[in-house]
């Protein structure tokens, strides 16, 4: 067993505080959760043509589709909108359409990012389909989670679908990496005990993270204050401590919601652990893609959130020069 400093989003400590109570109820305002996406009870939304379920965050809401083999073409889903998007196309292979008509194909293992309020569809093959999202903010036409969900197109018009956009606004996809090639790409921290990459959104960030232990164990991080962050599992087992003592363990194939700024360390029990994370507001400090952000990255100087519950930064007041995230 190896207790490491840098866990889930590369932290020892993370500091994170309690949101606000949110007007939405359907929310999990500062709430630190496991999912596992793996195994979870999917509903039949469309018969025999999509399973899904969804989950919310404080700021985000995911959601895991399937579509059996053959099925995709009975999906039927409409044009429709929302936040900005990470979509991982687990199994099979898919396309997205957007509202000018322009196809673009997903392949199984690609990680993409779908442009906020550009309005889209999507196309699914033959053989089975299954995809995790995280969208932000929430999406709206989503129930309670106990609830049916909403799939755009069946029972219902879409909800709060944008405007056909006036002026092209160029692509609609971004594809970012395949979950297969991704760790070849990574880059060394210092050294081969930690390798990381990072890309941004527009107002959203994706990385990878790969752990691995050394000769003298997991490497350690700073304190760090950021926003909230989903982060999904590839490989390895990781346990997180809250504030209050409580440990809750995290495996292959389950994702952890992370609330924004709220205290909680995380360690890697396994020689090696691959970690994909998305995170809202972008995180700036990490540079442009394709730079190696200082080994001190996590640390923003914010200092341990106590008191008053936050849903923004609660950074110390008379900082200047930097932005805190």
């Amino acid at each position: 067993m190896h207790t490491i400093g840098i866990g889930l989003g590369m932290l020892v400590v993370l500091f994170l505080g309690v949101a606000h109570a949110q007007d939405d109820p359907r929310l999990h305002p500062g709430e630190l959760r496991v999912v596992d996406v793996i195994r979870a009870g999917l509903k039949e939304i469309v018969p025999g043509a999509v399973y899904m379920r969804h989950w919310f965050g404080t700021h985000q809401s995911t959601a895991l589709f399937e579509f059996p083999a053959s099925a995709g073409s009975d999906a039927g889903l409409a044009l429709h909108s929302h936040g900005t998007e990470m979509a991982v196309q687990m199994v099979g292979d898919s396309s997205i359409v957007d509202e000018r008509g322009r196809h673009y194909p997903v392949r199984q293992g690609d990680v993409i990012l779908v442009k906020a309020n550009v309005r889209h569809t999507g196309k699914f093959g033959v053989n089975a389909n299954r995809i995790l999202s995280v969208v932000t903010p929430p999406r709206p036409e989503y129930a309670d989670e106990d609830g049916n969900a909403y799939f755009p197109g069946h029972g219902q018009p879409a909800v709060a679908a944008a405007s056909a956009r006036p002026a092209d606004a160029g692509s609609a996809v971004r594809t970012l990496f395949n979950l297969q090639k991704v760790e070849a790409s990574l880059l060394p921290v210092g050294s081969d005990s930690l390798a990381f990459r990072h890309w941004h959104g527009q107002d959203v960030s994706v990385a990878v993270t790969r752990l691995r232990v050394g000769q003298t164990g997991h490497l350690r991080a700073a304190h760090a204050v950021h926003g909230e962050e989903v982060t999904f599992l590839l490989r390895g087992t990781m346990t997180l401590t809250e504030g209050d003592g409580a440990v809750l363990t995290a495996h292959a194939g389950q994702l952890v919601m992370l609330p924004p700024y709220r205290a909680h360390s995380a360690a890697c029990m396994t020689d090696d652990c691959l970690l994909l994370s998305w995170h809202t507001p972008r995180r700036d400090e990490w540079g442009a893609e394709g730079s190696l952000p200082d080994v001190r990255f996590t640390s923003t100087g914010g200092g341990a959130v106590t008191g008053a519950a936050h849903s923004v930064c609660p950074c110390q007041q008379g900082q200047t020069g930097k932005q805190q995230q």
